[in-house]
């Protein structure tokens, strides 16, 4: 238990040092943006791109890792937008983003960081293809919820590839594999400047995270945002869990990297995508609260089965 607590105490300490620095006003709205955006875009894509470059790219290939959590995905989505459109009575645009608040785990900003903590540099691989895989398929069911109020198919899939290559993880993904792939070598120097930033990217996108998440009401959405945490936090690693402990053949780690990947809380990204989208905004954000101080309670939890279970 001790080696649980020695890894998610001052990982949740750094969300919480984030928030209240912000309660304090030590930093402000525009200086937790700032943070967030240099975490996202400066930081976390050289520290996804390292420890790439150090696995085997040729493990990429596992099908059988992609197929069974990209099904919990689509369950789990699916059913979230049912229970939006018939207990909570939202619009399709509306319950298309409630899914993508249960279906899409933070770990841009938790998962990577935790996970590489936890499990080592190995965890780097599997959290790359659930990073790039996950992507696509929440991107498209988002999509066709979206499809019917701006432009059709052929809009949404154009709406899919932009907010791909758009995404500095994504890219980080797909040029650490392409870089080790190819046999080449980093030379020092970039090596050594990668490292550096690197080194910033857990700290700073967890105070970040903290710092962006004060504020956020949670009483006016109180049954729709435990809702969404409920099915975050409980529901969705239980599926995940399911489908990979109930049909054997993936390497223990790899098993371990999905089930907390899927325990983590509503990721950041699902507020920018509702704003963008014009839909469901102040909720997602109410989520992202509520599911990130649940999850400090529930993940430990989740790691020590996962270490000892």
């Amino acid at each position: 238990m001790l080696d649980v607590l020695n890894i998610s105490i001052p990982f949740f300490a750094l969300i919480f040092l984030g928030f209240g620095a912000h309660a304090i006003g030590f930093i402000d709205v525009a200086g937790a943006r700032t943070m967030s955006k240099f975490a996202f875009y400066v930081t976390l894509p050289p520290f996804m791109f390292l420890k790439i470059t150090a696995s085997d790219p040729a493990a990429i290939l596992n099908w059988g890792f992609i197929w069974r959590y990209e099904s919990s995905t689509i369950i789990i989505y699916l059913t979230a937008a049912l229970i939006a459109q018939f207990l909570f009575r939202l619009g399709r645009l509306e319950s298309g983003i409630f899914g993508l608040n249960v279906a899409y785990p933070n770990y841009g900003y938790m998962g990577i960081p935790l996970a590489i903590l936890a499990f080592g540099d190995g965890a780097a691989l599997p959290m790359a293809l659930i990073l790039f895989a996950d992507t696509i398929v929440l991107l498209t069911l988002t999509a066709c919820f979206v499809s019917g109020n701006e432009g059709g198919p052929i809009a949404a899939i154009k709406r899919i590839f932009l907010t791909m290559i758009a995404n500095p993880l994504v890219v980080a993904v797909l040029a650490g594999l392409l870089f080790s792939a190819s046999g080449l070598i980093l030379p020092q120097i970039p090596q050594q400047f990668g490292t550096l930033l690197a080194g910033a990217a857990a700290p700073v996108a967890l105070f970040a995270l903290g710092a962006t998440l004060f504020g956020q009401p949670v009483r006016a959405a109180a049954a729709e945002v435990s809702a969404i945490s409920l099915l975050k936090l409980i529901l969705h690693p239980l599926l995940v869990a399911l489908f990979f402990l109930g049909i054997p053949g993936q390497e223990p780690l790899w098993v371990k990297v999905a089930i907390l990947s899927s325990c983590l809380p509503v990721a950041a990204n699902v507020f920018m995508l509702a704003n963008h989208y014009g839909a469901y905004t102040g909720r997602t954000a109410s989520a992202i609260l509520l599911s990130t101080a649940i999850a400090s309670a529930t993940v430990p939890i989740i790691l020590f089965w996962l270490f000892y279970g």
